[in-house]
């Protein structure tokens, strides 16, 4: 019975350093990534200008991590709409924009909605990076998963 229990210590003991690895490359992937998001975010806002040219530096981009970096959020914070308005742009400009996203996207931009007859001109700067940034995670993710089930 000692050598089976020795055994099982060591499955054990290699099981938890797996995960424990696997966890740790997974929390750097989803930290870069989000850190990414925002960054290209704040970039894409510091590129445009409003109608009448003033600049959307006051729209901050940010970042919430939690579950101990396994989860998180890309977003601006705040209740005011003009973010969203900006992001998805109104009336027809809207239906041009959110022509190529996929349907989440377009629900989140209906909660928006108010008439249909808005024009101002979205700049996007927030989903479509968040799409760019999303197909270069599940990549690596995959990578990491991939890997770790080989070694």
């Amino acid at each position: 019975m000692a050598r089976g229990s020795s055994l099982i210590n060591t499955v054990t003991k290699d099981l938890k350093q797996y995960q424990t690895g696997v966890i740790i490359k997974i929390r750097k992937l989803v930290i870069d990534s989000l850190t990414r998001i925002e960054i290209m975010a704040q970039r894409s806002l510091n590129t445009h200008s409003y109608q009448s040219g003033e600049s959307l530096n006051f729209i901050v981009v940010q970042k919430k991590i939690s579950e101990g970096g396994l989860q998180g959020e890309v977003g601006v914070m705040g209740s005011d709409p003009l973010p969203a308005y900006i992001e998805f742009g109104t009336g027809l400009f809207a239906a041009d924009i959110l022509a190529p996203y996929p349907q989440w996207i377009k629900d989140i931009a209906m909660t928006f909605y108010v008439n249909g007859q808005g024009t101002l001109q979205g700049k996007p700067y927030l989903y479509n990076n968040f799409l760019i940034v999303k197909i270069e995670f599940e990549k690596k993710l995959q990578e990491i998963l991939d890997q770790e089930v080989k070694s």
